[in-house]
């Protein structure tokens, strides 16, 4: 299981995230996908990162942008693949298909020392996307990353009173084994749930959990993804309901729940309205398979 903390700040168990909130880059930037050694859960292993980061740094931009990324191929991990593709996962890419990452379907791979310019348009999307390897298994080894498409006249808007990158919570599945070294035919197992590129695995260090914070009497759009490669999870926070606003990116009816079920590669928006007496609360996110216990903030 996943867990991380909502910290109440005074003027969240933790809705307290501490979370290390890289500065957005976009609509026009480029990302640079390397082979590097992290350790999210505590145990060390070599990934395919963006920018050397997991996940990889947000990328976001308003609704009419015309996004621009150019994708450099640094690979030289022979144990993992060295080719790679982004997919910027949500998106209609109408007339631009060829823009859409899924290789050997509309693109050739980029392969290692090369780069790839994306460009798209999004006139009528706004809300969370995300992008990620669409190359085989090869984003199970760390290359996937937030999108935000912000609407500058959200009709949602009146609900909220913070959507900024503190709001966003990605949940990602772990694996200490590389993703061409998992056993043929059988589905793998996690090792760790991350939220926010933070997790433990069973029997392992107490390593750094997420969190979260939050003032109290404010209320706040929590933008949620699950970028898994394959289990599904049931997403609460101790004490506090959920108003959900988006699904998909698509605005939808207010409607409030305790948890919610989120499967791979969804999005949920809801509101959180910090009204709780001040102090830590647990944000759990339990997944169909694997460990399911949140002992010792699994």
């Amino acid at each position: 299981m996943g867990s991380s903390f909502l910290s109440y700040l005074a003027a969240f168990m933790v809705l307290s995230l501490s979370v290390g909130v890289q500065a957005a880059i976009g609509p026009v930037t480029a990302l640079n996908i390397v082979n590097q050694n992290i350790s999210p859960d505590g145990f060390s292993r070599p990934a395919v990162l963006a920018d050397g980061t997991f996940p990889g740094p947000l990328i976001s931009g308003h609704k009419g942008d015309h996004f621009q990324i150019t994708v450099f191929d640094h690979l030289t991990n022979q144990d993992m693949l060295t080719d790679t593709s982004i997919h910027w996962h949500g998106f209609f890419q109408k007339d631009t298909n060829w823009a859409d990452g899924p290789a050997f379907i509309t693109q050739c791979p980029i392969t290692s020392g090369s780069s790839f310019d994306y460009s798209f348009q999004v006139p009528d999307q706004a809300g969370t996307f995300w992008y990620h390897s669409h190359l085989s298994t090869q984003y199970c080894d760390g290359l996937r990353g937030p999108l935000i498409v912000y609407d500058p006249h959200d009709p949602q808007a009146h609900l909220y009173d913070v959507d900024d990158e503190s709001t966003i919570i990605t949940l990602a599945d772990w694996y200490h084994v590389l993703a061409r070294k998992e056993p043929a035919g059988i589905p793998p197992v996690a090792d760790a749930t991350l939220i926010n590129g933070k997790g433990r695995f069973t029997n392992g260090p107490a390593s750094p959990v997420a969190v979260i914070n939050v003032q109290f009497g404010k209320r706040y759009r929590m933008r949620l993804i699950n970028m898994a490669c394959d289990p599904n999870y049931l997403f609460s926070i101790d004490n506090h309901d959920m108003t959900i606003i988006e699904v998909d990116g698509v605005n939808s009816q207010p409607h409030t729940v305790e948890q919610i079920q989120i499967f791979a590669a969804q999005r949920y928006s809801f509101v959180l309205n910090a009204n709780q007496r001040i102090g830590n609360y647990w944000i759990r996110a339990q997944p169909n398979s694997g460990n399911t216990s949140f002992d010792g903030g699994l």
